[in-house]
């Protein structure tokens, strides 16, 4: 492949991710202005805590781990904050994307997405709570 195709086509998997992230409602999505030429590091500026480096190539290559944590590293993200972003080049394109990331942060995500909005409901809350429970009893009643 030339290298002027495997710049496109690193760019389409860009684009792509950029679309996947607005469609979601993570808000606007960009590739990064020079993504490629070590200027800014990361592929894809969004709104999201992780830098995100993109891959769209015929094998996978464990040094694009070590590039994507250098260049959260440099960019002032969390070092541990990186995402590798591949395109199995098994399957049609964009078929089968997958994302890599520190397994310490996909813990992190498992635990947001446990925990409660409200662990405990501040005093105010648990008022409006109290009183919402015997309007309903009031309501049911009536209703009787």
């Amino acid at each position: 492949m030339n290298p002027k195709s495997a710049i496109n086509k690193g760019k389409r998997l860009e684009k792509f991710l950029c679309s996947a992230i607005e469609e979601v409602g993570l808000g606007k999505a960009v590739r990064t202005p020079g993504s490629g030429s070590g200027k800014i590091k990361g592929d894809v500026f969004a709104n999201i805590e992780f830098m995100v480096e993109c891959k769209n190539q015929k094998q996978f290559h464990w040094n694009d781990i070590d590039q994507a944590k250098r260049q959260a590293d440099i960019g002032n993200f969390n070092r541990d904050k990186w995402a590798l972003i591949i395109n199995d080049p098994r399957h049609r394109e964009f078929e089968d994307v997958y994302a890599i990331i520190d397994v310490g942060q996909f813990l992190e995500l498992l635990k947001k997405n446990k925990e409660p909005m409200i662990k405990e409901p501040d005093r105010e809350t648990a008022w409006a709570i109290k009183n919402l429970i015997q309007s309903a009893k009031k309501v049911l009643k009536h209703l009787e």
